[in-house]
């Protein structure tokens, strides 16, 4: 008798909660992502699988692949901006809201990094800053950092692609579940972010 599973909706609702966004007149706001389209998902992994062939590319032909690769992507509706296109809904309430151009950019990257990698490489681009040595690495606030550097050791951080292993959510208000394309579950981030 095959298993029968049920319930998947749970963990990945409401999708990604972007918490204590400042608007035009001060007030944060909190924006929710919905989960990537299958399009967006796939487009995405092929963006970045891309990148990282020019990154390692050797010679020129190494890097026309990788070219190709780009060149080949269905076009999803039109030539709309990385802001727009994994934003969705929530790039207009943004405007609306008089959110910055650096902030939606900010929450555009974090967005593109939870479709590929879950929550928890969101999580690591969002209170890295966005620097991206920092990004790869463990989730670490700014108090961990320190007490690392003052003892002499540094965050360990890893160059290679985010794991497609998922992860049991613990259960503690934190998910620890994460893998490729976005899976993991969603929301529950605006209580942790400001760490």
């Amino acid at each position: 008798m095959a298993a029968r599973l049920s319930g998947l909706g749970k963990y990945f609702a409401p999708g990604l909660v972007l918490a204590d966004v400042p608007g035009r007149d001060g007030v944060e706001r909190e924006y929710t992502v919905p989960l990537a389209s299958a399009e967006l998902g796939l487009w995405c992994q092929t963006i970045a699988n891309a990148t990282m062939q020019i990154h390692r590319a050797s010679t020129p032909e190494d890097i026309q692949q990788a070219v190709t690769l780009i060149e080949d992507l269905p076009e999803m509706d039109d030539r709309t901006s990385l802001e727009r296109r994994v934003l969705g809904d929530a790039y207009e309430q943004m405007v609306a809201d008089g959110v910055s151009h650096q902030h939606i950019a900010y929450c555009a990257a974090t967005t593109y990094a939870w479709i590929l990698g879950g929550d928890e490489a969101a999580e690591r681009y969002w209170t890295s800053g966005g620097v991206p040595g920092e990004a790869v690495g463990p989730a670490m606030n700014r108090a961990d950092r320190r007490a690392n550097q003052k003892a002499g050791s540094s965050p360990t951080t890893s160059t290679g692609e985010a794991t497609t292993t998922p992860h049991l959510a613990s259960g503690a208000g934190t998910n620890s579940r994460r893998g490729g394309r976005g899976r993991g579950r969603r929301g529950g981030r605006s209580s942790t972010t400001g760490s």
